[in-house]
């Protein structure tokens, strides 16, 4: 795994924290995954690969009934079923850490029965980063002090796409940034200062999201209000 670009404040879990984790399972979790806590925490990769607080009921009390969705030997259900779910794709495949020396990561994809097995976390990472094509451009939006703002154009049954694109070329013209990703299709202006990014929905041209981290709040709010402010 390549290192990423950090988007904001990391918040690294502590060895406390971690122990709370491995407290829930009666196996033990691979130094791989903890070692990738102990660096990020928790977060999301290019918003397409969520890595968020374990779960060690979620397989058993979603899918207890219906693990005929995956192929897999009735011998080893049980450990599937307790397995700790570690994180989630933007498509619902499921991650999770399992009881198997080999392979203690597996992926119970949405979209077909074959489960996919992996011997470290960043082998994870890895195999979604070839298949969403990031092309190892991969950027890491810490979890920590998340907070979220959306901007709607959509007014009664309409969209104002002209105003969007307005108010567009304002932000552009205006706002300093430190990186865009997808900037020829759904812009993503990344802005340190405020620990986050500003959002464009180019294809409906709808809707800004403005995600900031709540210690960067007054620096987030001139942005927010810049955006309201072209919108009158």
């Amino acid at each position: 795994m390549q290192a990423p670009y950090l988007i904001g404040q990391i918040k690294p879990l502590t060895t406390a924290e971690f122990q709370q984790i491995t407290a829930t399972v009666t196996f033990p979790l691979p130094v791989s995954y903890r070692d990738f806590l102990y660096t990020y925490g928790l977060g999301a990769f290019n918003e397409l690969l969520m890595i968020h607080q374990p779960d060690e009921a979620y397989i058993r009390s979603n899918f207890g009934e219906y693990m005929d969705l995956w192929e897999l030997p009735e011998s080893e259900e049980p450990v599937v079923l307790n397995g700790l779910t570690i994180a989630t794709t933007i498509d619902g495949d499921i991650i999770a850490a399992i009881d198997n020396t080999q392979f203690p990561f597996i992926i119970l994809p949405r979209h077909s029965d074959k489960i996919l097995r992996f011997g470290t976390f960043e082998e994870v990472i890895d195999y979604y980063d070839h298949t969403y094509h990031f092309s190892g451009d991969l950027y890491f939006d810490s979890y920590y002090n998340y907070e979220q703002e959306n901007i709607t154009f959509v007014n009664g049954p309409a969209i104002d796409k002209a105003l969007f694109e307005k108010v567009h070329r304002d932000f552009l013209a205006n706002i300093p940034t430190d990186k865009v990703y997808n900037e020829d299709k759904q812009p993503k202006y990344i802005i340190q200062e405020m620990g986050g990014w500003v959002y464009f929905d180019n294809i409906y041209k709808s809707s800004v999201r403005i995600k900031y981290q709540s210690q960067y709040r007054p620096v987030a709010d001139k942005i927010i209000q810049f955006v309201r402010d072209r919108m009158a």
